[in-house]
């Protein structure tokens, strides 16, 4: 007895690490039950009544879905992240996006040097919105993304699968296709960097 446990231990051992080994270079998938913010209206996505008091985790400058150079004089709009509160806790405690966890991406115009003469730019009008909703059971991509065109908070439209939203997000995300990478509260929380 003493000699095959000598001899299964090593094997034992082994299989633990590439478990252990596996299960740190991706994310876990969530078996927390999905949350329950998001609605939707005969497939389409209603807005969020209370989008504003979500929690804000990145922003760019220029990041608009163009292939202009970058003119710091005109630097195109602002980009503003939000996760919606209940998915925002559960990341943090967690470490793992769960089923149902939305992220809205607000484009705002650049304003430069508005009273009382700021230096640099600080956002205008409000261009558009999309959210990314990541809900493995519910979408073929295990993500989809609803374009919200102004202000408008009519329900939107799932984009089709496979759409370029979600082929970048699976190409270029830091984590889980998203670009956690640009969210420094939520890269912290997975130990990823800028890249």
């Amino acid at each position: 007895m003493r000699s095959s446990l000598r001899r299964s231990a090593p094997a034992l051992l082994a299989a633990c690490c590439a478990a252990l080994a596996a299960s740190s270079n991706s994310p876990a998938q969530s078996r927390a039950a999905p949350l329950d913010a998001a609605r939707y209206v005969d497939g389409r996505l209603a807005f969020p009544a209370d989008a504003e008091r979500w929690v804000f985790v990145g922003a760019n400058i220029g990041g608009d879905y163009t292939d202009v150079p970058f003119d710091p004089r005109n630097p195109g709009r602002i980009g503003v992240v939000q996760m919606e509160p209940s998915a925002y806790a559960h990341f943090m405690e967690h470490g793992e996006f769960a089923d149902g966890t939305m992220l809205l991406l607000s484009f705002y115009d650049s304003q430069e040097k508005p009273e009382p003469e700021l230096n640099g730019f600080v956002q205008g009008d409000l261009g558009a919105r999309e959210i990314h909703v990541i809900d493995r059971q519910r979408f073929a991509d295990g993500r989809a993304f609803f374009v919200f065109p102004g202000r408008s908070t009519s329900p939107a439209e799932m984009l089709a699968a496979g759409n370029q939203c979600v082929r970048c997000h699976t190409e270029h995300g830091g984590f889980d296709g998203t670009f956690a990478q640009f969210y420094p509260a939520v890269r912290e929380r997975v130990g990823i960097s800028v890249r």
